[in-house]
């Protein structure tokens, strides 16, 4: 499955019509897309869509790492839409042909499932990593930043390692916040075990819940499901993650990766914000 339609590589390649020849050679070689050649006879008309096709020819569409490049260039070419846009408003042709272009490009990346942040283009329901990293100052942040960077790296690209990178993850916030706490843990002590004694230091129990508070009965399924969060990482991280010397497996692609990912980052921001709560 092609991961950029051909309707969004027209209309960016579209766009690069109404450019110049070294600003396409330009936003193309700054991320290292190969130009080749192909044969005239499939070359579209006009010397800038013709110069973008042979730069499409060396895009495997549905390969991550190439896809990836290919979003970094439309990325530039959003963020100097954007940017023209509010340097000159509306007062002139060239900026409201700015917008419109401006416009067509997010509408149809939107289409194939991914939106522009202002910084960067992403696939649409992308895990959000900084709200873990924004939860605490706690986490040692060299140790903490390479399972982050990992999980970046890998989401679009490994799936199995992104799943094992996460349940890592997850088990160092655990052992952190225990041993913050002053609770002592086993170092073989597995990812439900060190869940369940969190819970308690923490006061996450189910069972302690107040029945008078209002919505105990949600609240108490909700705290219940971290356990099953806790475990059923671990056992998919056992089946498709890496680790303990695994490869990666076949099966998995960036959709459950995200699922998974997305779990565990959940989890261990509810833990550390709660854990930030109890200090104060």
């Amino acid at each position: 499955m092609k991961l950029i339609t051909k309707r969004t590589r027209r209309e960016f390649q579209e766009y690069f019509v109404g450019t110049t020849l070294r600003e396409i050679e330009r936003d193309f070689d700054n991320y290292d897309i190969p130009f080749t050649e192909i044969p005239e006879e499939k070359m579209p008309s006009g010397q800038r869509r013709g110069l973008v096709e042979n730069y499409y020819a060396s895009v495997n569409w549905t390969n991550p790492a190439d896809v990836k490049k290919i979003l970094s260039v439309y990325t530039d070419v959003l963020i100097r839409l954007n940017e023209s846009k509010e340097e000159t408003g509306f007062n002139d042709w060239n900026a409201k042909n700015d917008q419109e272009w401006y416009d067509k490009l997010i509408k149809t990346l939107e289409r194939d499932g991914y939106q522009f942040n202002g910084k960067s283009i992403v696939p649409v329901g992308q895990v959000e990593i900084e709200q873990l990293e924004n939860a605490t100052s706690l986490l040692d942040k060299t140790h903490f930043q390479e399972y982050t960077n990992r999980i970046k790296e890998s989401i679009d690209t490994d799936p199995s390692l992104a799943i094992g990178s996460a349940k890592e993850l997850l088990e160092s916030t655990l052992k952190t916040i225990l041993t913050e706490m002053g609770v002592g843990f086993d170092k073989n002590d597995d990812v439900p075990k060190l869940l369940k004694e969190t819970q308690k230091a923490l006061e996450l129990v189910p069972g302690n819940v107040d029945n008078a508070k209002k919505g105990a009965d949600i609240i108490k399924v909700l705290l219940s499901n971290l356990g099953q969060v806790a475990i059923k990482m671990t056992e998919l991280r056992n089946l498709y993650g890496t680790g303990h010397g695994k490869v990666k497996s076949s099966g998995l692609n960036s959709r459950h990766a995200r699922l998974a990912v997305g779990s565990a980052i959940t989890l261990c921001t509810f833990l550390l914000e709660t854990f930030e709560l109890r200090k104060k």
